[in-house]
């Protein structure tokens, strides 16, 4: 078992038999399932999905997801109930089943509309490259663009962006640039927010692979917690590193093992 792995494991087994809560938030694209040439393409590994499903199912662990997708997509691709969900990195919320959307992300869609429509204008200059709808903004996506041409491409939108900077949002994504009202909603808000829906005392885990995931990998460590990157170049926010989703995918079938053996389930001494 390599080493990262063993240590966020001891910790987070620790802290079970505690009596703590374990809340294990996840980035999708990049961290949960590898990057794809496609988002519609990065389905979610069956024994991955099995695996999030059992700790969801066990006393005391709360199993969350928080994307740049759209909250009904990113819903979509788990295909799990009973999790928390965070879509538009963080705008949209669906915790023990309500769904929370601040008013003012209703109030930005006509501009981020138009700055969508722009966009997609600009990309007819970039073969390969694309604009991602979303319910509140909208991600110009450049995975398979020519690589001499990525720079050009995110200087153009930059510049088209640039005289609404002051009610936007833009953000790095995996090989994409994410643009969404500049509402104080992001992924370490999510976080906290999933954190906050109990009370009781928790050891909070986060993994994500981009920049974008880089305020929940803060609050992650600022709550205590696990601040986890994925990948070979995690933000520097990230305390511990695992190499690619393979490894994330087999840290959690261990935690889960752990978790269902006869006396896990310690209480709290009184």
């Amino acid at each position: 078992m390599p080493p990262v792995t063993a240590a966020i494991l001891a910790r987070l087994t620790a802290a079970h038999r505690r009596g703590e809560r374990l809340v294990l938030v996840f980035d999708y694209d990049g961290t949960l399932t590898p990057l794809v040439a496609h988002p519609s393409l990065a389905h979610l590994d069956p024994a991955l999905r099995d695996v999030l499903a059992r700790l969801a199912a066990t006393p005391r662990v709360m199993v969350g997801v928080v994307s740049g997708r759209g909250l009904d997509d990113l819903i979509g691709m788990v295909g799990l109930d009973g999790l928390c969900y965070g879509g538009s990195t963080g705008l949209e919320l669906e915790l023990a089943g309500e769904r929370l959307i601040p008013a003012e992300a209703l109030e930005s869609r006509a501009l981020l509309d138009a700055l969508r429509v722009a966009s997609e204008t600009c990309l007819a200059a970039y073969p390969g490259a694309w604009v991602e709808h979303k319910p509140f903004g909208f991600t110009v996506h450049y995975r398979q663009l020519a690589p001499n041409q990525i720079d050009p491409l995110r200087a153009e939108i930059a510049d088209l962006l640039e005289p609404h900077a002051a009610g936007l949002h833009v953000l790095d994504g995996p090989l994409a640039i994410e643009v969404v009202p500049a509402i104080e909603r992001d992924k370490g808000t999510a976080l906290r927010a999933i954190v906050a829906t109990s009370s009781e005392p928790a050891t909070v885990l986060y993994a994500g692979d981009a920049a974008n995931d880089a305020l929940a990998l803060a609050a992650a460590a600022e709550l205590g917690g696990v601040a986890l990157g994925i990948g070979p170049e995690p933000p520097a926010e990230a305390a511990y590193r695992l190499p690619d989703p393979a490894a994330l995918t087999e840290l959690l079938a261990a935690l889960s093992e752990i978790l269902t053996t006869a006396g896990s389930f310690a209480h709290p001494n009184p």
